[in-house]
């Protein structure tokens, strides 16, 4: 019986071929993990500076290599980001999408369905595509997002994906490395699979135990590229944490055990590096404790202490030379100074505590210093008996609950803008906290207490533009706010507004370029002197109530008659001893004393010659608003001081009450 020929449709239909289509994506993902240890891009730049040498950056789907250090120092001058801060989210999928597109390529030889064969290809075929358009967006980002504190500005030219360009004096050569090519190779065999003939598919019991090793592949294949990434190294003190560092990969972790190592560290890898309670660094009072050099690195939980005292060498417990820099639940104690962040971009410093050394203050380093290192945050800290803390041009930094005492500026602050600062308290220290030559600053919820001395304030604001301060404590400060050229600019803002101001020897200070400040619901509370107005100018040039409403001003006589909480009769500062001393100044000398007192109380009671107003707030407050009290006290001084406060506010409202019955 001759067998029945095979129907049109059967000779149409292709014979698939085993052979080829498993040589295919046997390739391909070979091709694709080449790709994945082999740069993609490289940028070439070459400046007359620099001679023969050739400044190299590679990029891959998984970090920068290379001359980063030195390119990043050249563009931070001209405001261009860190290499390192940028794409990072990108770098966080790329595994994952390393992982599907390998396993589409090893699946897409047994399905039948030419569409979802298709599919489950697409990540092999467009992850080269993905990247070049994600290298372009960021080149083009990062010049038309510049840092506008940065020390020099140029017009940049528009970056190129490939080909040459120039920037200044430095010749850019920007082109694809091998491992775009081999991505490029990968996608298109993946191509191939596509449109050859699918696989028959094996029996049941092969089938699944197919399913099974395929599974089991694709596990062990994402588990290896974590591992390979992600190894544990455990440190004792009897060894050298520093010949870990060098064996270990980005990502992995070394931890150190109980003990005290005597070693000074440079982390060059991004790595995690942990201490278990009782491990402790020791620098044996040399130098910089540890030097951080790689983007990403993780300092958590160790106790580092004793490095060196030479300020030309900057000696510092921990120096960070690298963006995204993570400093957790550590301790940092007697060293000149504690963080030394330089281009540090996106650093943070959590819940560590951080004591100088023992020496007098003009012998101490700064317990933090940020310089050009924006976008940082420091978040619950402890800080004592340091210099400063410095933040300089470093803007969109988050500084919260942090605690600093005992020190020289609590918060020196410059050149440095979009910044916030909320719930932190500044205690006992020379000046609590400066703000200077910036803009839009956020002061909320902070406590700025006992500054005393000859030139102390609570906070000093000083040639700066768009500063809110709300519902902030200003107590027992010699001065409680100085403004000096706040707002600086026509249309900008200095509000202050919802904060107790009390028990200072002055509660404000404005020198006479302060025009524009706008103060209300504020409590001015037993200060010697509520408001200063330095030189010969007056304070008439800022406001002293907005929307009908003033602040409340524990010494004032207040009459209400609408029983709206708002006094009828404005509060005035008339001083004549103010108004001589603006025309004398050598009569400064004995202001705040009884001299002056003295001088003030025979004007009132004698009023031959009257002072004209230095300012005038003309709705004055019946009662302190509860906004400006709202805030509990944190520490036994801060409620030792509010509860003075009130009882000084009652004893007030008592004794104008009294007043006017008498009268």
């Amino acid at each position: 019986m001759n067998p029945k020929p095979p129907s049109a449709e059967e000779r149409g239909r292709a014979e698939p071929d085993t052979i080829a289509s498993l040589t295919l994506a046997a390739v391909a993902g070979l091709a694709l993990l080449g790709a994945w240890v082999l740069p993609w891009w490289t940028l070439q730049a070459q400046a007359p500076q620099y001679g023969p040498r050739v400044l190299i950056i590679d990029v891959s789907p998984v970090g920068v290599a290379g001359d980063v250090k030195e390119l990043d120092t050249l563009g931070h001058y001209v405001g261009i980001r860190p290499m390192g801060s940028l794409a990072r989210f990108e770098r966080l999928l790329a595994p994952v999408g390393l992982a599907a597109a390998t396993a589409g390529l090893l699946a897409a030889a047994w399905i039948r369905r030419r569409s979802l064969r298709v599919l489950v290809l697409l990540p092999a075929v467009l992850l080269p595509v993905f990247f070049l358009a994600d290298l372009d967006f960021w080149l083009t980002w990062s010049v038309k997002n510049l840092d506008p504190t940065a020390a020099v500005t140029i017009n940049i030219v528009e970056p190129q994906v490939f080909g040459r360009y120039e920037v200044g004096q430095f010749k850019m050569n920007a082109k694809a490395s091998e491992g775009l090519y081999l991505a490029v190779v990968a996608g298109l065999l993946g191509l191939g699979l596509a449109f050859s003939a699918p696989l028959a598919p094996p029996r049941w019991r092969r089938k699944k135990k197919a399913l099974a090793v395929a599974a089991t592949a694709t596990l062990a294949f994402a588990s290896a590229l974590s591992s390979a990434r992600a190894a544990d190294y455990r440190a004792t003190p009897e060894g050298h944490v520093q010949d870990l560092i060098s064996r270990a990969a980005a990502g992995d972790t070394i931890i150190l055990s109980p003990g005290v190592y005597r070693e000074h560290l440079v982390i060059p890898v991004s790595l995690r590096l942990r201490g278990e309670p009782g491990a402790v660094l020791d620098g044996e009072n040399r130098g910089t404790i540890i030097r951080v050099t790689a983007p990403g690195v993780e300092i958590q939980g160790l106790t580092i202490r004793s490095s060196g005292s030479n300020y030309t060498a900057e000696d510092a417990g921990i120096r960070l030379e690298a963006p995204g820099t993570r400093i957790l639940e550590s301790r940092i104690e007697d060293t000149l100074f504690g963080v030394f962040a330089v281009q540090a971009t996106g650093c943070a410093i959590e819940n560590s505590t951080i004591v100088g050394k023992d020496v007098p203050i003009f012998e101490r380093g700064d317990a933090i210093r940020l310089w050009y290192s924006s976008g940082c945050k420091l978040l619950g800290n402890h800080i004592e008996r340091s210099r400063d803390v410095i933040i300089w041009y470093s803007s969109d930094v988050i500084v919260r609950d942090n605690t600093v005492r005992h020190g020289r500026y609590g918060l020196h602050y410059m050149f440095s803008n979009n910044n916030v600062f909320h719930g932190n308290r500044f205690e006992d220290n020379e000046v609590a906290a400066a703000i200077m030559y910036s803009r839009g600053i956020e002061l909320e919820g902070n406590d700025f207490s006992f500054s005393t001395g000859p030139s102390a304030h609570g906070l000093l604001v000083k040639d700066s533009d768009d500063v809110f301060i709300i519902r902030n404590r200003f107590i027992g400060n010699s001065t409680g706010l100085f403004f000096d050229g706040a707002p600086q600019s026509r249309g900008g803002k200095a509000d202050v507004r919802g904060n107790l101001v009390a028990r200072n020897q002055t509660g404000v200070a404005l020198q006479p370029l302060s025009r524009g400040a706008r103060f209300w619901e504020n409590a001015f509370v037993g200060n010697q002197v509520p408001v200063q107005i330095q030189g010969t100018g007056s304070g008439q040039n800022n406001e002293w109530s907005v929307g009908g409403r003033g602040n409340y001003w524990s010494e004032a006589a207040t009459y209400d008659p609408d029983g709206d909480g708002v006094s009828n009769l404005p509060y005035r500062v008339e001083s004549t001893f103010e108004e001589l001393s603006s025309r004398h100044a050598v009569l400064s000398f004995f202001s705040l004393t009884p001299a002056a007192g003295a001088i003030d109380t025979a004007a009132k009671w004698f009023p031959i010659y009257a002072p004209r107003p230095r300012m005038e707030d003309a709705h004055p407050l019946l009662a302190p608003p509860a906004e400006a009290l709202e805030k509990n006290p944190t520490g036994p001084g801060a409620a030792l001081a509010l509860t003075g406060t009130i009882l000084m506010g009652l004893a007030g409202g008592l004794l104008r009450g009294a007043k006017r019955v008498l009268a």
